[in-house]
């Protein structure tokens, strides 16, 4: 069974090897190196996280994007942590094509369990003659343009469990465009409100500009209090209490002291973990700092 990685990071293409080799003899992975819109390689299965393959929310036309690359094939499709959006897959009428939904962070267990269940009715074909028997779809090309694992294998860092990784059914023959929700601000929204000369306070403004870098990165308010951003997954964690963010927006000079650090997106998790500062949405937040904190009060 060859499985092909798309999108993920090369820590995560070294992990996901050791777990495929440790626990699923007979399987291997290709990462596929070529880029984030780069035709997938031809494969039985394929892990995609969709972030990683710039699609991090759920679109018409991402939704087709996806489906047109991988040609029908089955495949675990990793969503960012709280997105909601991609929930929109649960109407689509898929015929042979299952799919299974996982969100980071997921566990070891969980992600095997999800390969086991996309794999369920693959149809694996030697490798010698993978290119004969499936043919590459307009998005896909041919598995030399895919590499088998060779870097040493890590531990894989523990990760919180999210419940069973489920098959999306198919039950509908139309696709209803996902609902928003309320008290939730895009990144791209909030960067719009928050720009250079939007005469909002710098703190909010220096958020904004970060946030655009997408890129994990953490404000060191204090010793005590830190906020740990992670756009590309979505998710923020914060323990600075409302006071001290309304007193950062109302003192410039306070607003720019603040550090501000870009970390590894694995480190951004272990920090939060650390710390013992619980993730939140990242769209809620930007929402409640926009909302409330925007036009500070003397």
């Amino acid at each position: 069974m060859n499985i092909a990685l798309v999108g993920l990071t090369a820590r995560e293409e070294v992990a996901l090897g050791m777990l495929v080799g440790k626990t699923l003899p007979g399987w291997q992975c290709l990462p596929a190196t070529d880029g984030p819109r780069a035709p997938m390689p031809a494969a039985d299965l394929y892990v995609v996280d969709l972030a990683g393959r710039g699609m991090a929310r759920w679109t018409d036309a991402a939704q087709g994007e996806l489906l047109d690359s991988l040609g029908g094939a089955p495949a675990v499709l990793v969503a960012p942590a709280f997105d909601q959006t991609w929930s929109a897959l649960d109407a689509l009428l898929i015929q042979g094509q299952p799919l299974v939904l996982l969100h980071k962070p997921y566990g070891v267990e969980a992600m095997r369990a999800a390969l086991q269940q996309a794999a369920a009715r693959a149809v694996p074909a030697p490798s010698t003659t993978l290119q004969a028997k499936k043919p590459a779809s307009p998005g896909r090309t041919s598995a030399p343009q895919a590499r088998a694992v060779s870097r040493p294998l890590l531990p894989v860092a523990p990760a919180p469990t999210l419940p069973p990784a489920r098959v999306l059914p198919a039950p509908m023959p139309t696709v209803a465009a996902p609902v928003l929700v309320e008290r939730t601000l895009a990144c791209s929204e909030f960067q719009a409100q928050m720009g250079p000369l939007s005469g909002k306070p710098l703190f909010l403004r220096r958020l904004a500009e970060s946030l655009g870098q997408q890129h994990p990165f953490e404000l060191r308010i204090s010793f005590v209090n830190r906020m740990i951003f992670h756009p590309g997954e979505q998710w923020a964690a914060s323990n600075t209490p409302a006071p001290a963010l309304a007193q950062l927006c109302r003192d410039e000079e306070l607003a720019f002291s603040v550090e501000i650090d870009p970390i590894d997106g694995q480190d951004a998790r272990a920090r939060a973990v650390r710390l013992d500062i619980p993730a939140e949405p990242l769209e809620a937040l930007l929402w409640t700092l926009a909302h409330d904190f925007a036009d500070p009060r003397p």
